[in-house]
């Protein structure tokens, strides 16, 4: 047919005509939306994929950017252009990455901080009033605790913590007094999960901002903000970066609450440096493949454990008698690379355990690669006091194991010939 055309018709229009029609079908044919496409394609592409220029994300490693005169200057600070200003305020490299964390959030915009710390202060600071009322979990990381208590002290925030189990029906039974109600799930070393639909649902029907830190979650076993969740936040130090590299943190949310959150962003300057930007980028490209590979570890590393006498209890969802399983396989794909264990020792022999480890490494954080290994009253949560930490769920031989993409029977054999040395 083709050279039929070409006898009858000047040939290279007619080739001209065939690259526009083809152009023309792959443009059509290519419609899907970000739910439409499966979240590991998301983590790759994020919400556009590319047709020109460079295949990896450009670094702009500039604190500030030229503009040709007063007007364009104005224009940016005001937010009538989009041009970036100075990198504080935001950076080419930092809102392509914000880009793609929205796109596995399903939310309007995100943005990165320097750390997951920053995004929690600048969350709350910039969405919580003098004389408003918090309420938190009991059961969260020892940052987020600390950091609650101290803003409710100098910043006179009202701030409540509740068990899990019950935090659902304080919202319900708040009348609205809450500005904000912040949880973990699963949490943050015990591994409790909370129901997310049902903390959305009492939010929603109080006027109460919902916020979750997802990070032992990750948007590959769940999604907050599609289950009507307000805020999702992620300490992108963790499973985002996964190579224990760089340090982050993420907000995501609706436009609206991300303007008031960005303003507090601006002001505390927890602003990520572009190359850091860049490697959770990076990172993030790999997170469906990897975040796989530690559930499939974690589950049989917690199956396994639960069957040892040694160890007198497994905190991990993925377990049919974990106390929270049946929600936490009604809101999650995945049950985590995270687990914690209480061994039936002491502190001391808690500690022999944790350094006879070889392949787990003994060190704070999470979510990389490799395997780590950590004992909560003398990392995250060292400053709580006992009654809180009974409270919570931790004792001095419950044993946080970040469970890593390395070989699982290796990583099992390095747990057993640790219990060796102290039973």
């Amino acid at each position: 047919m083709l050279g039929s055309l070409t006898r009858r018709f000047d040939r290279p229009l007619v080739l001209t005509v065939i690259l526009l029609l083809s152009r023309c079908f792959r443009f059509f044919g290519s419609t899907m939306t970000d739910d439409e496409r499966a979240i590991s394609t998301r983590c790759v592409h994020g919400k556009d994929v590319r047709t020109a220029g460079p295949v990896a994300t450009p670094i702009a490693q500039t604190s500030t950017f030229v503009f040709e005169d007063q007007q364009q200057i104005i224009d940016s600070v005001s937010g009538v252009s989009g041009r970036h200003l100075y990198t504080r305020w935001g950076n080419p490299t930092t809102h392509q990455v914000e880009q793609k964390i929205s796109a596995l959030e399903g939310t309007e915009e995100s943005i990165v901080f320097a750390s997951g710390m920053a995004a929690i202060t600048s969350t709350i600071l910039g969405l919580v009033k003098s004389g408003e009322m918090i309420l938190s979990t009991d059961s969260i990381y020892g940052g987020s605790f600390n950091l609650f208590q101290k803003l409710s002290n100098e910043m006179r925030f009202g701030i409540d913590f509740v068990d899990c189990d019950d935090f659902v029906d304080r919202i319900k039974d708040s009348n609205g007094s809450y500005k904000l109600c912040y949880f973990e799930s699963p949490t943050n070393p015990t591994l409790k999960v909370v129901d997310i639909k049902a903390v959305a649902e009492a939010s929603r029907s109080t006027g109460t901002i919902s916020v979750i830190d997802s990070t032992f979650g990750t948007p590959i076993n769940q999604q907050p903000h599609r289950m009507g969740i307000d805020v999702v936040m992620h300490s992108a130090t963790k499973y985002l970066g996964g190579h224990s590299d760089l340090i982050a943190g993420t907000i995501s949310a609706s436009s609206e609450l991300i303007k008031s959150i960005r303003k507090s962003s601006k002001l505390f300057g927890g602003t990520p440096d572009p190359f850091a930007a860049f490697l959770l980028d990076r990172g993030i490209k790999t997170l469906a493949v990897r975040v796989e590979r530690h559930n499939e570890n974690a589950m049989f590393l917690a199956s396994k454990l639960s069957t040892d006498k040694r160890v007198r209890q497994v905190h991990y969802p993925g377990l049919p008698n974990h106390p929270n399983h049946d929600i936490a396989k009604s809101q999650m794909s995945g049950f985590g690379g995270m687990l914690s264990i209480d061994l039936d020792c002491g502190r001391e022999e808690a500690m022999t355990f944790v350094d006879s480890l070889n392949l787990f490494l003994n060190a704070v954080s999470l979510g990389g690669v490799e395997s780590l290994v950590s004992i909560p009253t003398l990392t995250s949560h060292h400053d709580i006091s006992q009654e809180t930490l009974s409270e919570m769920g931790i004792s001095e031989s419950t044993i946080r194991l970040s469970v890593g993409i390395e070989d699982a029977n290796d990583l099992y054999a390095d747990i057993m010939q640790a219990l060796e040395k102290i039973f």
